[in-house]
């Protein structure tokens, strides 16, 4: 089922992918020093938000914000990101920790760009 909030906000992470990739080491850890999109509340999409936080922290080698911890961003239901029944296996095998440890299953190279 199409979700527009959500093709919108495939768009708006990308960028700030591409923002905190291309920026030096001192402004991506002020993009990620509190939560970096206050609109979004919708805790499938806050979760998966704090893991990625969680995982660009990690292969940058920084400090990770206390505030990826908080029980907010944990999800009780397990959330497959592109919802296809097929992928749960490969998607719970592949999924990057940050995102498996909260119940959210994408693929391995979920924050790789072109």
């Amino acid at each position: 089922m199409y979700n527009p909030f959500m093709e919108d906000l495939k768009y708006i992470l990308a960028d700030f992918i591409d923002e905190f990739n291309r920026s030096d080491p001192g402004k991506k850890q002020k993009m990620v020093e509190k939560f970096p999109f206050k609109g979004i509340t919708d805790i499938k999409y806050t979760a998966y938000i704090a893991a990625m936080v969680e995982e660009l922290c990690f292969q940058n080698k920084m400090d990770i914000p206390e505030w990826v911890w908080a029980k907010q961003y944990q999800l009780k239901e397990p959330f497959f990101v592109g919802g296809l029944e097929s992928l749960k296996a490969f998607l719970i095998a592949e999924s990057p920790l940050p995102f498996r440890r909260r119940n959210i299953f994408v693929s391995s190279n979920v924050l790789q760009r072109a």
